[in-house]
């Protein structure tokens, strides 16, 4: 029970509020300007996670909404606790993550008199987040925090901020004079019958027509929208963020993740369709801006942001609403409009592309070299997950050529950090995945330069005996930088960006984990069986070939021109 009865401090009515939420996990590290709230959460339900560095705090906050849904919740202290976390805000909001955070700051009696860790964090945060909130009526704080989680979860999904004063959250206050809020779940909204009429007779007419399913698929829960739609058309679809898995690889009109470089038929689907439904998803780098599709191809927006619809290249139709509702609807408008099998041709020139373009890949897909080229490290690990399990990404080169061969399965199967290119999230997305579903297996791949970030929350993993397993893509450097430095200035020309080889499976063999070193590409599988085997947090150094160029780090090597060379998305003319 929080609190006695008739009276509720500041930090309990933080928790009674988030357990009418149903949060599940708190993410945080202690402080004293949050001290009330850590307390009053060991007489809850909720559990409290504390890591050893506030980014990972909000980062694992991040992955709970990324698996569940629902808004992840992190508590940070103020100042440079605050600081700390703005990194793991701003991967959020890129991402369009639903978030919440809970911020101490300073008593109110004390701001602008020098205190202890005193700043403005309202100000610095406000550009960064969807809705911020400061409060100092204790009463108000239950309506605020639902408010939050409200504002969190509606419309776009993104990250909010609320911060409380420390003598604001000590402060105890009769229920009866106390505005606890409710709990509200938004209304999906419906698109404009006009529009999706439109739409249709669009699709209707096209000869090439593809649907592209991203995030807003996922966080509406419009998976089972999308399929039908697509068995009902027969449109060709292609997945994106945290879209990948909402309709599985291996559907028959599914052909993987949107991403050009990626072998198979996505840069021949988005280059010739004449018509392109982006569901759910926003015209951004990973199109080329838009440049990727057709210049006559007609654009089909269906978002619930209606910023979105405009972004870099207009869409020809805007579709605003819920993606499932609109998906639905716009199925309805297309009966009769045409038989998946009219489609058919297309399909054959896109599972010809598919075809070429893997075996052309297939030759450093099976490399038997060593030191091991990645697309092997990335093969194996594919093969051996099972569709249950979660596999997180974290690293420049390392993200590329795991997204080249990665399997989705089902939905959120992966977690990586998005456009933000936020380096540091694999370990604290992993180690919040295993408590989000703890019967799943939880692994990561990770670059051993972003293992750097984030190296400790191996700690945290152990101490609350999370058995995730780590995979370090060990090439001795920044991958990522080096290799963009030496397109852009010469192969002796790579400051800042050579590591060095470190033991990390001994470190955490220190730590009181499993820790495994892996040199030849036929060693990979069955060390991953020991480490699964072995009930422990676990870590996996797989050494790689540092020389071997991703397609990512040629697109990195253009940064600074005027626009992306389309040879950047196509790898080089095969340099991948």
């Amino acid at each position: 029970m929080i609190g006695a009865m008739g009276k509720l401090h500041g930090g309990q009515m933080v928790v009674r509020a988030l357990s009418e939420e149903r949060v599940a996990h708190v993410f945080s590290i202690g402080g004293g300007h949050i001290a009330h709230i850590s307390d009053a959460l060991l007489d809850s339900d909720i559990g409290l996670y504390d890591t050893r560095h506030e980014q990972a705090a909000v980062m694992m906050a991040e992955a709970q909404a990324r698996l569940t849904g629902h808004p992840g919740v992190a508590l940070v202290t103020a100042g440079p606790g605050f600081t700390n976390a703005l990194t793991g805000v701003a991967n959020a909001a890129m991402a369009g993550v639903p978030l919440v955070i809970i911020a101490g700051v300073v008593p109110t009696n004390m701001v602008g008199k020098l205190d202890l860790q005193e700043m403005d964090q309202l100000s610095v945060v406000k550009p960064m987040v969807k809705w911020a909130r400061r409060v100092e009526n204790a009463e108000r704080i239950p309506a605020a925090i639902h408010e939050a989680m409200t504002r969190a979860r509606s419309g776009k999904p993104g990250p909010v901020y609320v911060e409380i004063p420390a003598d604001v959250l000590g402060q105890a206050v009769d229920e009866q004079f106390i505005e606890f809020g409710r709990v509200v779940v938004p209304s999906p909204p419906a698109a404009d019958p006009a529009a999706v009429r439109a739409a249709a007779e669009m699709i209707a007419a096209a000869q090439r027509p593809v649907i592209v399913a991203g995030s807003g698929v996922w966080f509406s829960q419009a998976m089972d929208e999308l399929r039908a739609f697509v068995e009902a058309t027969g449109l060709p679809c292609f997945t994106s963020s945290m879209g990948k898995g909402c309709l599985a690889d291996s559907h028959e009109c599914c052909y993987g993740p949107s991403l050009p470089i990626r072998p198979g038929a996505a840069l021949m689907g988005m280059v010739r369709s004449d018509c392109v439904v982006l569901c759910g998803t926003r015209v951004s780098l990973f199109y080329a801006h838009g440049r990727l599709f057709a210049k006559d191809a007609k654009i089909i927006c269906i978002n619930i942001d209606p910023e979105e619809s405009d972004r870099n290249r207009p869409a020809d139709l805007a579709l605003i609403g819920d993606c499932g509702r609109a998906l639905g609807q716009l199925r309805e408008e297309l009966k009769g409009k045409g038989a998946p099998s009219r489609l058919g041709p297309w399909r054959k020139e896109l599972d010809a592309a598919a075809g070429a373009s893997l075996a052309a890949f297939q030759a450093q897909r099976d490399s038997e070299q060593a030191p091991i080229h990645p697309a092997r490290l990335m093969k194996e690990i594919d093969q051996f997950l099972t569709p249950d399990d979660v596999l997180t990404l974290d690293g420049g080169d390392t993200s590329v050529w795991m997204n080249m061969v990665r399997t989705n399965a089902r939905p959120a199967g992966s977690l990586e950090s998005g456009l933000f290119g936020c380096l540091g999230v694999g370990l604290p997305f992993a180690v919040s995945a295993k408590l989000a579903a703890p019967e799943r297996r939880v692994f990561a791949i990770v670059g051993d330069g972003s293992l750097g970030f984030n190296f400790m929350e191996f700690h945290t993993a152990i101490r609350f005996n999370l058995p995730v397993i780590v995979i370090v893509n060990n090439d001795q450097a920044w991958g990522m930088v080096r290799h963009s430095q030496q397109l852009r200035f010469g192969m002796d020309r790579t400051p800042g960006s050579d590591l060095g080889y470190v033991p990390y499976h001994k470190l955490v063999e220190a730590l009181g984990g499993y820790g495994e070193e892996v040199t030849k590409p036929g060693d990979i599988r069955p060390a991953l069986t020991r480490a699964a085997a072995s009930g422990k947090t676990a870590c996996i150094n797989v050494v790689t070939e540092r020389d071997v160029i991703s397609p990512g780090s040629i697109a990195l090597a253009a940064i600074g021109k005027r626009d992306l060379p389309m040879e950047a998305l196509q790898g080089g003319g095969g340099a991948y």
